[in-house]
């Protein structure tokens, strides 16, 4: 998604990975039938005590867990930061206690925990997560709970993070990618990250069980799946998903090649060069996949807490999603028929905004004005176009990572998005507090504050 600390080296090496390899497509227009109005009229599905808790909670601050490890290591440095969170206009907080390595912040029967980072630990009985709550609470503040999904590993600079590295049986399930040669690699062989294959059962029962753990066990707000995705366009070409996908295509037989032929690098990143016959059912059976697990994670929340709310992050670049195996739109999209040469005509059977309750978009541009999918207006255009109303959604601003103008362009994105969607996520709280985590080198209390005015 983007991150600072570790989240600068994530968003350098994965999440702006994406960025990169789908930039190529700044020139894309929205498809004919785009209207000029930028009024987000989106309204939620069910759950009113959900709609009631969005219109109480318009600007969330995201803290990513390693990055913020001792910025939030003890609840009286949590009573503090949050109280100046709530000085500037913050309603709500989203707590990942899942990052890239795949290590949780919460008592957890299943999965090892993050207790040391960058030479600080946190106090063996530390309840991170919990802690987090009884101290947003504290201060009026809403919890969203995240994980991100499908990650289990990190190479963090030559040490070797989580289970694809510890547990040969999820070694065993890692994702497998597409070099430029041609050559299929577990993704450990290639890239510092460990993700899962989702098409795994293994690895979609893990990520549920703990799902269903930590919503079980603690008294949030709301939960927000991250990562819920494929890594890259190159993702994934194990023998495995290459049966799945003849058999859910009905094919007699499969080669890497009936899908993509030749593959070449943009930006860093290896994409096609030449697709075969069957790259559009590719796509749709990747976006079918994700589609599945996103149903799943659904039911669990709702199975074990009816009434919290269900949520989930994605670039705000839908043109070239589908590089991750995503589908954010609404079923009633068709992209297909409207200028996404991509897309096969049942594609967009995969899309899963109404699964959602909250849907956040990051709308990581300092360019605001334009169209196509790579300025923060042609962004809220274009998901007000896909999403169809069916869910509530939040725009958000990558405050450290993304190149800003100067501290006005930062602060009229804010504005911007603020005005236009149901809400604001501003990402991330390392950006806000540490100066050394953003281009102006300064705390951003006080312009945050303003912006949000």
């Amino acid at each position: 998604m983007k991150r600072s600390l570790l989240c600068c080296f994530v968003a350098v090496l994965f999440g702006a990975l994406i960025m990169v390899s789908c930039k190529k497509k700044d020139d894309t227009v929205l498809p004919p039938g785009k209207t000029n109005d930028t009024t987000d009229t989106t309204t939620p599905v069910g759950d009113t005590s959900i709609t009631k808790l969005f219109e109480r909670t318009p600007v969330i601050v995201w803290m990513e867990a390693a990055a913020n490890f001792s910025r939030l290591g003890t609840a009286e440095k949590m009573s503090s930061l949050f109280q100046k969170l709530v000085d500037i206009g913050v309603k709500g907080v989203v707590v990942d206690v899942k990052g890239i390595p795949g290590l949780v912040s919460y008592h957890s029967t299943i999965a090892e925990r993050l207790k040391s980072w960058n030479g600080s630990t946190q106090a063996a009985d530390f309840d991170y997560l919990q802690n987090v709550i009884t101290e947003a609470r504290k201060k009026g503040l809403k919890v969203f709970v995240s994980m991100s999904v499908f990650a289990e590993g990190m190479n963090y600079y030559g040490t070797k993070i989580g289970k694809v590295f510890t547990d040969q049986s999820f070694a065993d399930i890692q994702s497998q990618v597409m070099t430029v040669s041609g050559e299929v690699k577990k993704i450990t062989d290639v890239y510092n990250y460990g993700l899962l294959n989702p098409v795994q059962p293994k690895a979609q029962e893990y990520e549920l069980s703990l799902i269903n753990e930590v919503v079980s066990k603690y008294d949030a707000d709301g939960f927000v799946l991250d990562y819920c995705r494929y890594y890259d366009i190159c993702a994934d070409f194990s023998d495995y998903s290459l049966t799945k996908f003849k058999e859910w295509a009905k094919l007699s037989s499969i080669r890497t090649s009936d899908i993509v032929q030749t593959w070449t690098t943009s930006n860093g990143a290896v994409v096609p060069a030449t697709t075969g016959p069957q790259y559009k059912n590719w796509l749709e059976f990747r976006a079918q996949t994700i589609y599945d697990f996103v149903n799943k994670a659904r039911n669990t929340v709702k199975n074990a807490k009816p009434h919290m709310a269900f949520c989930s992050y994605s670039g705000a670049w839908y043109d070239s999603y589908y590089y991750v195996g995503v589908n954010w739109a609404s079923k009633t999209f068709d992209p297909a028929s409207d200028g996404f040469s991509w897309a096969s005509p049942t594609y967009k059977n995969t899309g899963y905004a109404e699964l959602l309750d909250m849907f956040m978009t990051g709308n990581y541009t300092s360019t605001l004005t334009g169209a196509g999918w790579w300025t923060v207006q042609g962004q809220i255009n274009g998901a007000q176009r896909v999403l169809k109303n069916v869910n509530i959604h939040y725009g958000a601003v990558d405050i450290g990572n993304t190149s800003w103008t100067n501290l006005q362009n930062m602060k009229d994105a804010i504005k911007m998005l603020k005005q236009q969607t149901k809400g604001i996520m501003l990402f991330d709280l390392v950006h806000i507090d540490d100066p050394s985590a953003n281009q102006f080198n300064k705390q951003l209390y006080d312009d945050i504050k303003d912006a949000l005015k």
